[in-house]
């Protein structure tokens, strides 16, 4: 996909499985994201060490409003509201896109 990465965004909060992944409450955590056609990558950067989350698009929920949040296999990932965030806007957008048409592609189920 030619390499459709987000920009360097900071974890506000998350799930409890997933504080071993993130800096002390001193350091802010850092993540981008990357699309991939069946689904994202998810880099947080630790330190010297990077975590990849890999989340397919059917497992993935996506809330935006006053913050943007990623939900997947139990976790979740909320990011800050600043200007790295709004500099993703145009990314998140896009990731939305993708992933409706992931879903329209592989619509399994059909409601009557």
């Amino acid at each position: 996909m030619k390499g459709i990465v987000s920009k360097r965004m900071i974890i506000r909060e998350s799930s409890d499985n997933m504080k071993t992944y993130l800096n002390s409450t001193f350091d802010a955590t850092y993540a981008h994201i990357e699309l991939r056609p069946l689904g994202v990558l998810v880099r947080i950067i630790k330190g010297f060490t990077n975590f990849t989350w890999v989340i397919p698009y059917y497992q993935l929920v996506i809330y935006k409003g006053d913050r943007s949040s990623l939900y997947a296999q139990g976790r979740y990932i909320r990011f800050r509201k600043d200007e790295a965030f709004e500099n993703n806007k145009s990314f998140m957008n896009k990731l939305m896109k993708y992933k409706s048409r992931y879903e329209l592609k592989y619509a399994f189920l059909n409601f009557k």
